[in-house]
Parts: C-alpha cells; sequence; structure tokens
C-alpha cells in the first residue's frame, strides 16, 4: 500500500510503502486494557537524550540578529555509557516573510508526546518505508493536547511540527561513532492551505519519528507509563524525573529507594538553569515536591543528604526517592506487560529464544561489571 504526501522541509510530494509489522500492534498493547488511554510508552535511549530546551526567554537572548542560533553542544549519561549530542536548531520563515531559528523547546515536547499517544492508539501508528510514524488530523492533535490540559492554537500546532521537522540531532556514542543523525521528524507531510482551510477537521497529516523510536520498537525496548499523570505535570523537571524513573526503577519498592545525584539530574536533564547549587537544590526539590502525593502521587517521600566539603561547601547532593503504592503497582504493571510482549514475540516469531539468551547473557555481564556492548542505530541524514 502506498501512501502520498508534501514534506514541509523540502516542499515535494512523497510517496512512501505502508506496512504494518507485528511489533507495531504490540507497542500499542497496555495493561490494564481498560485504562489504555492512560498509558503510553518511554523509549530506549531516545527519551534519555536532553533535546529540549528549557527557557524560550533565554533562546531569544541567545539569538543572534534576532535570527540566528548556534548548535548546541551536550554530554549525556545513559546505562552507564556517556554520549555527545549536537543540537542544529530549526529555521523558519514566518507569514511576514521573516527567517527565525529556535531550538526544540517544552512546546515541542509535549506535541512529540501527544503524538507518540496518538501513534499507540486508534491504530494511527504506521510503519511507511519501513520507519515508524502516525497518521492524524490536527483536530486530532488539537483535541488530545486540550484533554490533556496543553491546548494549542492551530498556527502553533504547525509550527512545533516546522521546527521537529528542522531541528536535528546529532549522537556520538562512547566508541566515537555517530549513532544517529536525524532531526526529530524526518519526515512532515501537511496539505497545503487551501485544504486545510476546506476540511482542518479532516485534513491528513503524516509525521515520521526519529530512526531511535523504529528501533526502540523493532526491537521491543520501549516501557508502559503513566502518559496521563505525565502530562497533567508542569514543571518540566518533573517530567524529566517522572519518565526516568518510569524507564528505569524497574524494581520499585518501599524498602528499595531510589537514589540519585544532584550532580546526576542536573547533566542530565539540562533543565537546571542554576548555577549556584543551593539554587539547583531548591529547584530539584520543587520538581520532587509536585511527585510527591497530589495528582502525581509518583512518590511517598524524599530525603536529601546535602555532601560538603573544605569550609562545609555544597558539592553536590544526595536524594533518596521513595516510591508511593500508586507506583509500585504502575511499575508492576509496566513490567507484567513488558512479560507479555516478550512471549507475544516470541510466539509471533518476531523476537528468537536465541535472542532473549543473548539479551540475558549480556544483562548478566552487565552485571558483573563487564561493558555492555552498544547497539548500533542507523545512520539517516536530515532530510
Amino acid at each position: 500500500m502506498k501512501a502520498t504526501g508534501r514534506d514541509v522541509g523540502t516542499g515535494k510530494v512523497i510517496t512512501l510503502t505502508k506496512s504494518q509489522p507485528a511489533q507495531l500492534s504490540l507497542f500499542g498493547d497496555f495493561l490494564p486494557h481498560g485504562a489504555r488511554d492512560s498509558y503510553s510508552n518511554t523509549i530506549e535511549l531516545y527519551d534519555a537524550i536532553p533535546k529540549y530546551f528549557s527557557n524560550k526567554q533565554r533562546m531569544a537572548e541567545l539569538r543572534q540578529d534576532g535570527i540566528f542560533l548556534k548548535s548546541l553542544k551536550r554530554s549525556f549519561r545513559h546505562r552507564d555509557s556517556y554520549y555527545e549530542l549536537i543540537i542544529k536548531p530549526a529555521r523558519l520563515i514566518d507569514k511576514h516573510g521573516q527567517e527565525k531559528e529556535y531550538y526544540p523547546s517544552y512546546q515541542e515536547e509535549l506535541v512529540e508526546e501527544a503524538l507518540k499517544k496518538i501513534a499507540a492508539d486508534r491504530l494511527n501508528g504506521v510503519f511507511l518505508n519501513d520507519t515508524a510514524g502516525v497518521q492524524f488530523t490536527l483536530y486530532e492533535l488539537d483535541q488530545e493536547l486540550k484533554r490533556q490540559g496543553h491546548a494549542m492554537k492551530w498556527p502553533d500546532l504547525v509550527t512545533s511540527l516546522k521546527i521537529c521537522r528542522g531541528a536535528g540531532i546529532e549522537i556520538t556514542g562512547p566508541d566515537g561513532q555517530v549513532e544517529v543523525e536525524s532531526s526529530i521528524f524526518p519526515v512532515v507531510a501537511l496539505a497545503n492551505r487551501a485544504e486545510w482551510e476546506k476540511n482542518p477537521k479532516g485534513m491528513r497529516c503524516y509525521v515520521q519519528f526519529n530512526p531511535l523510536i523504529t528501533h526502540s520498537i523493532n526491537k521491543l525496548t520501549f516501557r508502559q507509563f503513566n502518559y496521563a499523570a505525565y502530562m497533567k505535570m508542569k514543571n518540566h523537571l518533573a517530567r524529566w524525573m517522572f519518565k526516568h524513573l518510569s524507564h528505569y526503577y524497574t524494581q520499585a519498592d518501599w524498602n528499595m529507594p531510589y537514589t540519585i545525584m544532584q550532580s546526576t539530574i542536573v547533566t542530565n536533564s539540562y533543565l537546571v538553569n542554576h548555577a549556584r547549587t543551593r539554587d539547583q537544590m531548591r529547584y530539584i526539590c520543587e520538581a520532587l515536591d509536585e511527585l510527591k502525593g497530589g495528582d502525581s502521587d509518583v512518590l511517598s517521600h524524599y530525603s536529601r543528604n546535602p555532601i560538603t566539603g573544605p569550609k562545609k561547601k555544597i558539592e553536590d547532593v544526595k536524594y533518596q526517592l521513595t516510591p508511593s503504592l500508586s507506583f509500585i503497582s504502575q511499575m508492576k504493571k509496566a513490567n507484567l506487560r513488558q512479560k507479555e510482549i516478550t512471549q507475544k514475540a516470541l510466539d509471533l516469531g518476531v523476537l528468537s529464544y536465541q535472542t532473549l539468551a543473548e539479551e540475558y547473557a549480556r544483562e548478566l555481564k552487565d552485571e558483573a561489571g563487564v561493558p555492555k556492548k552498544l547497539l548500533k542505530y542507523p545512520t539517516i541524514g536530515r532530510g
């Protein structure tokens, strides 16, 4: 089956071949089945990338001549390996013909998360040219964001899609090899403005996800998390922390609190815009407070242990996070879903027992302190 559309990046009409691999149906199979509207997936490696800029006012200050932004260079850690990241800004032309460059921000984060949810629901997720993507209407995207408390005007939605199409990310792994080079959305196909104005609710759109998302779906390395709770959070760092815990804190238990250093939060999230350690601690506690009780109900409580150096100067802070009963229940559901997906993949033949045994052997080596072999991701140029 073929699908066609006009890419907003190149302006060219593109034709893509449609497929429906078994892994895509597993991507949208959540537990419990009756509450699927509340759940989506975290993506291995991709969701650990600090690709969003946290402060639009600071972004405006960084623009040279009100137009140009330099590429951002960042380092982050993922599963005991260190990566280098380059974020290349997107250049857009507004309705007045003026050019301006943008880093992807929290607005693009919310739009991308909503599209991943739409891809997991209602069979909107597709593989075109063997790459994961989503078919939707702007009306569907608008309604999904409204349901989650993040309503945007339609022109702003289109702007966010264009920023994700134009903003590039390049990741270099620990061995110095480029793991992936692509825009956040390598392809964004929209109908022209005349079609949009004629039938705004029915105008079909297509977004191709970053190749790391395709890799995660193919390798079944995604994990269920509470999307509804995530989208309700106001603090950017609280959202980052919640997704981090949802993906890595798989054995959440009162007797096994999660420990994380302040320096790790600062260097991996790039969302703590304070130089002084005390100011960083205050902002991190604000994020943790949002995770404690209320609608989020992720943490039962947390403690902080400042680590001091000469003259009792605070050099770092150790945080110990105790999960709530609700979060422990969420992790148990995610673990059960992971087991079910693995069994279904074995039954369908998209996963072999040999591959499963090899993965288990690698995990045992990890526990013994042997470095885990890097997964190789496809290298795709921007456009």
